[in-house]
């Protein structure tokens, strides 16, 4: 919260005028089930985001403080502050289902939340009204990642009740972002390396739970997609780019300098000139070294520190 101070002086930029100030469908609480047949920018603005709970949080503080910006920003930073609280929780139980020392697991979770909550590298998500999305879908994935984790330690009755819990989470994670699909899946995985085959099982179902009831409302939900302003890239070119997106991020996440909104990875055209394409190919190159050590790394470490693989 003091990290992010700052931020309460700020305005409304950007699509916060279009999400904020010309959304209709945040003006009214009985227009909330409106909300969930429309993604999310209704005017001349088309887009692939449906994000009904993002906009739910919209209409809330429009019905208590109007068009105030200050209040909004606070909102973000609280919800930041929140899913960094989820991700201290998820990350203790994390530790110690691989077997590590309780109070030592505290404590490198402890770090580890306090270093995400105030890394740089989230600043647009939190200082940006309209980056709501991110912290919303971490609140949510992260809460139910740890209700998963301790549904494992449970007897199945209330390891069931832990499982249903954790389904509701991430179905809100999904609603506040697409990306919010990924938590499901990765606690199906850690099942799997759990080997618990049991809490694999009912964590497939809450996969096919959650996709289910997101997509029975995200497809028939009216929009305006965007026009395409290229080519798709084909499917031989996707492993170069995120090769690139590995090396673009873990710089900014070693070095958070240099931020923006939009980043591209894409590739280069002619008129960037000859040192930009081979400043391209190189990140390409850093890319495929980085995912290569992490994966060796993680075969090495497997059999002798489950707790670092």
């Amino acid at each position: 919260m003091a990290t992010y101070a700052p931020a309460l002086r700020n305005g409304f930029v950007w699509d916060d005028t279009a999400l904020i100030l010309r959304d209709p469908l945040i003006r009214s609480w009985q227009l909330i089930p409106e909300g969930f047949n429309h993604y999310l920018f209704v005017d001349a603005t088309a887009s692939d985001f449906y994000r009904p709970l993002q906009r739910l949080t919209y209409t809330i503080e429009y019905a208590l403080f109007t068009v105030r910006p200050g209040f909004y920003h606070f909102t973000n930073i609280a919800l930041h502050a929140a899913a960094a609280v989820a991700l201290l929780f998820f990350s203790e139980a994390l530790l110690a289902a691989f077997g590590m020392d309780p109070r030592k697991s505290w404590w490198i979770a402890l770090i580890a939340a306090s270093i995400w909550a105030i890394h740089p590298v989230h600043s647009a998500a939190v200082v940006y009204v309209s980056g709501r999305a991110d912290p919303l879908a971490a609140i949510f994935g992260f809460a139910g990642c740890y209700l998963g984790l301790r549904g494992l330690q449970e007897k199945p009755r209330r390891a069931l009740l832990f499982a249903i819990g954790a389904g509701f989470a991430f179905l809100l994670a999904a609603f506040s972002k697409e990306t919010g699909l990924i938590f499901p899946l990765l606690m199906l995985v850690l099942a799997g390396l759990l080997r618990k085959r049991t809490a694999a099982i009912q964590f497939a179902v809450v996969a096919l739970f959650v996709a289910a009831v997101y997509l029975s409302l995200r497809l028939p939900a009216e929009h305006d997609s965007p026009p395409q302003l290229g080519s798709p890239t084909p499917l031989s070119m996707r492993p170069i780019t995120v090769a690139r997106a590995v090396a673009e991020y873990t710089g900014l996440i070693l070095l958070p300098i240099n931020l923006h909104m939009d980043r591209s990875v894409q590739r280069l055209s002619v008129s960037h000139g000859v040192s930009a394409a081979a400043w391209r190919e190189l990140q390409t190159l850093r890319g495929f070294s980085l995912i290569g050590v992490v994966v060796y790394l993680a075969i090495r470490r497997r059999k002798r520190d489950p707790v670092i693989f």
